[in-house]
């Protein structure tokens, strides 16, 4: 029986109008030994047919078998495990030495270097050994490719032109090489050189036209066929070929890795942005001395006859309304609102000097001693002993000067009362001096001046004016008894907070009743609003770059991976032929790809903390607020360590895809495309 036999194998090219017959359908069986030759012109189909024989190429149609069995039921395929090639241009392993070259396929088996070294002696090649494979003649070369045939001890050595290449004198020597070879086992050669065919090939087998035309002489088989091998497959050469590559790729992979790197980067200080920003907003809004204190009115629809329009009338509510409708929110104080004759908006002298109108506030404790004590920076605590006294924010030093500390601001507002028929000119007018300023949260701050609530009312009782029945009366207690929708009475009450905490459930009440007829305003709340509203346009359009950068570093991966593979497809190939299974080639690209990833997402890691500090000194400077940025490094949603493996899981996952996807497109590629030389 047939070592190798081919039954009806062809190979065809679609064409205009039907298909180009590369080698028509053929049958032709082999022995055990014995050097067979094929000979033909330049694009008879004689490399053809030995590329359907060894594998390399698919044949359209027909089968092969070795030892009786089809190729389809062959558990591995025959090049690289029962059989080995020689190519006309060597296909050597380059920048590795001879030797490295001759045990690579034995590497691949898990037998170490083996017979190497003795083979190459044995083909006089023993000064050689360690030579780099560049530095070789071309005769020296192919006698190494033929040692590298050798070594994984095959029962069918396929030799595509192996004197092509070669002067006289080294083909003689290949060819002895090659027919003492076939004493002991198949060997089928292809060749144009008729004379070398004649003097030392067995068999001769002749191809025109893609046809075989003759098939003269014969070998003499042995009487049993070698028995199959079983192999052990080993990755540890895979190591080598992953330096070669990132050596061979330094450029590039530092370019693919510093993008990893940004990439991560980016990545994690959005997430830290995305976690830390709104925390951080609302433990830095706090630092405001208006951040206890709130306004609160009451709106009443009013119908216009005839019109499909509504007015809206704002009135001063009852304070136990009030405390009844914001009971989930606990103990608060309301009292009565003096903005009539005490303005939120007002001018203020000093001496001669008469400054621009800037927004003055009244507050609880003017002392700062239960809110506010930590945001004084300079000056003193004033003592709130009477309405001589106000604190001062950083924005109004640096509006208005920093030499104003100290100073005392004189204020005054007139307003002419109608009591019954009587008209009266009322000049409300104080002297506050600045004894200290705070910094508070400066995201959209304005100057502001802070004075003692009581004592401005304190002072307002002081204020007589005459009634209409011509008996006194205070500024106060026209405004105390104002009606509801009386002008006297601001139309609203002011609310004094005395626990942080209130706020929370304060903001959160707003927000569950838009449509209440009661309506709390709040300074703090508008400014929470109005940086909830940035943050998440801010987050979003960082998400999209994120997203957008990602997206840019997966496709640099993935086309750095995959030209990688391209610019080494050729020794792909040849790892392919020698026995390398395909996932060990794309595991060594692949393995290159992941490297990049992980390594430059723990570099991003390990970097995060200085570039989350940098960024955050940035962003204090344009919102004051410090720690927007803050990435839970030790744990998140409960989970320790989530970020960390969740970023290195993701760097696997984005190295595992961006070479994979590559990897089996290159792969489509048939390895006899791959091993042409260009």
């Amino acid at each position: 029986m047939p070592l190798l036999l081919a039954k009806k194998i062809y190979k065809r090219y679609p064409i205009s109008g039907g298909y180009f017959y590369a080698l028509r359908p053929c049958s032709v069986s082999f022995p055990s030994r014995g050097l067979v030759a094929i000979k033909g012109k330049s694009g008879s189909g004689k490399s053809t047919l030995l590329h359907l024989l060894s594998g390399i190429e698919k044949a359209d149609g027909g089968e092969v078998y070795y030892q009786q069995c089809p190729r389809k039921q062959r558990k591995h395929p025959l090049l690289g495990y029962e059989a080995s090639i020689v190519f006309q241009h060597y296909n050597l392993i380059e920048g590795e030495s001879a030797l490295y070259n001759v045990c690579l396929p034995l590497l691949m088996r898990g037998k170490g270097r083996g017979n190497a070294k003795k083979i190459l002696v044995d083909l006089g090649l023993n000064k050689l050994i360690h030579k780099d494979v560049r530095l070789l003649s071309g005769g020296e070369k192919q006698r190494v490719a033929i040692a590298r045939a050798l070594a994984s001890d095959p029962t069918i050595i396929f030799a595509d032109e192996p004197t092509g290449a070669l002067d006289e004198v080294n083909s003689e020597t290949v060819m002895q090489t090659l027919r003492q070879i076939a004493s002991s086992r198949l060997v089928l050669m292809v060749s144009h050189n008729e004379d070398l065919i004649a003097r030392y090939a067995e068999r001769v087998i002749e191809i025109v036209d893609g046809s075989i035309i003759a098939d003269q002489g014969s070998v003499q088989a042995k009487d049993s066929h070698p028995k199959e091998k079983k192999y052990a497959h080993r990755r540890s050469w895979i190591g080598r070929f992953i330096l070669r590559n990132i050596k061979r790729n330094a450029f590039k992979d530092a370019m693919c890795f510093l993008s990893g790197v940004i990439g991560f980067s980016a990545l994690l200080l959005s997430f830290g942005f995305l976690v830390g920003n709104m925390p951080a907003m609302e433990a830095e809004m706090t630092h405001s001395l208006c951040y206890l204190s709130a306004t609160v009115a009451k709106k009443s629809i009013i119908e216009i006859p005839g019109s499909a329009f509504t007015l809206v009338k704002q009135v001063r509510p009852e304070a136990d309304e009030v405390r009844e409708v914001l009971t989930e929110i606990g103990e608060f104080d309301v009292a009565d609102d003096y903005g009539y004759f005490l303005p939120s908006s007002m001018t203020f002298r000093v001496g001669e000097d008469v400054f621009e109108p800037t927004s003055f506030q009244g507050i609880f404790d003017i002392t700062l001693q239960e809110h506010g004590k930590d945001m004084l920076f300079e000056g003193e605590f004033p003592r709130g002993a009477g309405f001589n006294e106000c604190v001062v924010n950083k924005e109004f030093l640096d509006h208005f000067g920093a030499d104003l500390l100290g100073k005392t601001i004189n204020i005054a507002s007139r307003s002419v009362l109608t009591i019954g028929s009587k008209q009266q000119e009322v000049f409300v007018e104080a002297g506050l001096r600045i004894a200290g300023a705070v910094r508070e949260f400066g995201f959209l701050n304005v100057p502001r001046v802070y004075y003692s609530f009581h004592q401005a009312r304190n002072y307002l009782h002081d204020y007589k004016i005459e009634d209409e029945n011509g008996d006194e009366t205070s500024l106060a207690e026209l405004v105390e008894g104002a009606e509801p929708d009386g002008i006297w009475g601001n139309y609203s009450r002011q609310l004094f907070f005395h626990d942080v905490a209130q706020i929370d459930s304060l903001f959160s009440w707003i927000k569950e009743h838009p449509s209440s007829d009661i309506e709390v305003n709040s300074i703090s709340y508008g400014l929470h609003e109005s940086f909830s509203s940035l943050s998440l346009a801010f987050t979003s359009s960082l998400g999209l770059f994120v997203g957008i950068a990602l997206i840019g570093l997966c496709l640099i991966l993935g086309m750095a991976s995959y030209s990688s593979f391209i610019a080494g497809k050729k020794e792909n190939a040849i790892l392919t032929v020698l026995g390398a299974r395909g996932k060990d080639v794309v595991a060594i690209y692949m393995f290159e790809a992941t490297f990049l990833c992980l390594g430059s997402a723990i570099v991003a890691f390990c970097l995060s903390p200085l570039l989350q500090w940098i960024l955050n000194l940035f962003l204090k400077g344009q919102f004051d607020v410090m720690g927007l940025i803050n990435i839970p490094y030790e744990a998140y949603l409960g989970v320790r360590f989530l970020v960390p493996i969740a970023l290195f899981g993701f760097a696997l996952a984005l190295g595992l895809l961006s070479s994979f996807v590559p990897m089996r497109i290159g792969k489509k590629m048939a390895i006899v495309e791959e091993l042409r030389d260009e």
